[in-house]
């Protein structure tokens, strides 16, 4: 799928999520870090009201969470940034372990990682927009929006690539998509690696997760708005939300400031995947802090209008919605994405009842940020 340790740390946050990111007060007391290398150092300096002391419960939740991970990066099972929020406060923001080893760069919460299939909720979000400025209507056949369309396409509609129930193969299943992962593409190129296959099943009829789905949305995104795919989502998603670390990664990680994907904790460096290949079905790069900037901007309306985002978070075949998975855990409603390429494993998770938030991004790539949110996700009030 793409969605999805040294033991030196890096400052830890502990935030208001009353106001913007960034550097402010302390709400929550800080764990005072054991290792000499790691640094505190505030988000956004910024001038706000006294807020109400959270209550013990709060503090323990964001000790216990720290220590946790912690444990993990000292055991070599995880590096990454991870911003956990609960009931609209922000416990734990920080990094552990290393972004980059040669450079000794340390993670942090402003760390830019490549984020794989958490693109498909923001490019899920692009498609709802336009729906709602009456530019496209998912109901529709998605051969209405694209020209030279294969005829085998013309009974898929958007809804169907948003909840993969197409039944467009899975281009990064190929036996060949290992020879090409490292060469630039553009999207029309990608496009034809799966254009002329049939469909493996009548859309609509069952489901299938396929990255080609999505790199399909992205071609349409860019014919119905007028706009790059990239030009699109800096425009009416991250400017708006105030993802000011966030992008397209165009393919050489250059935007990624150092940050390095490793396998394991002995540093071996991952295949150094070029992510046009991924383009809007996992091409994006982004923080945990930017991530929990995008669920707020969404779940507030910001970004879209209430019918939309209804749409968004209703399941349809295996509690896929359109760019979200919606499932019960522990008797409560998780919407939630992860992703996995060549040297990330990310984790979005958003918990609606109280409106609790889980980012976990590492560039390491045995890490399980899956079960490292689903553990959190666990001790949430």
């Amino acid at each position: 799928m793409v969605s999805m340790l040294s033991a030196c740390g890096q400052r830890e946050t502990v935030v208001s999520a009353w106001a913007p990111i960034g550097p402010q007060p302390t709400i929550l007391p800080s764990v005072t870090p054991e290792t000499p290398t790691m640094v505190s150092t505030p988000l956004i300096a910024v001038m706000e009201p006294v807020r109400p002391t959270p209550t013990p419960s709060l503090v323990d939740l964001a000790g216990q969470i720290d220590a946790y991970l912690r444990d993990l990066t000292v055991q070599g099972r995880f590096r990454g940034s991870v911003l956990v929020a609960t009931t609209g406060r922000i416990l734990v923001a920080r990094g552990y372990g290393l972004a980059n080893v040669e450079r000794d760069l340390p993670n942090t919460a402003q760390t830019r990682f490549r984020i794989a299939s958490i693109s498909k909720p923001i490019t899920a979000v692009a498609i709802m927009q336009l729906q709602a400025a009456g530019k496209l209507a998912v109901t529709e056949s998605v051969c209405r929006y694209l020209p030279d369309c294969p005829t085998a396409w013309q009974p898929i509609t958007l809804a169907h690539l948003l909840s993969h129930t197409a039944g467009i193969p899975n281009y990064t299943d190929f036996t060949t998509f290992e020879q090409v992962e490292r060469l630039p593409v553009t999207p029309t190129q990608l496009v034809a690696r799966f254009r002329n296959l049939p469909l493996e099943f009548v859309p609509g009829s069952a489901y299938r997760y396929s990255n080609s789905n999505y790199v399909v949305l992205g071609l349409v995104i860019e014919a119905v708005s007028g706009q790059s795919y990239a030009d699109y989502i800096r425009d009416n998603i991250f400017i708006p939300a105030g993802m000011i670390n966030s992008g397209y990664d165009s393919g050489d990680a250059s935007v990624l400031n150092g940050t390095v994907g490793y396998l394991g904790p002995d540093n071996e460096r991952a295949i150094p995947i070029d992510t046009s290949n991924l383009y809007s079905a996992g091409g994006l790069y982004s923080t945990v802090e930017d991530l929990y900037r995008f669920v707020q901007a969404l779940n507030s309306g910001q970004l879209l209008p209430a019918a939309e985002l209804s749409q968004m978070y209703t399941p349809n075949r295996s509690n896929y919605g359109y760019g979200w998975k919606i499932e019960e855990r522990n008797g409560r409603r998780v919407i939630y994405h992860p992703g996995f390429i060549s040297g990330a494993v990310t984790h979005l998770a958003y918990y609606p009842d109280r409106q609790s938030v889980i980012v976990v991004l590492s560039n390491m790539e045995r890490t399980s940020a899956d079960a490292i949110a689903n553990e959190i996700g666990a001790w949430l009030p």
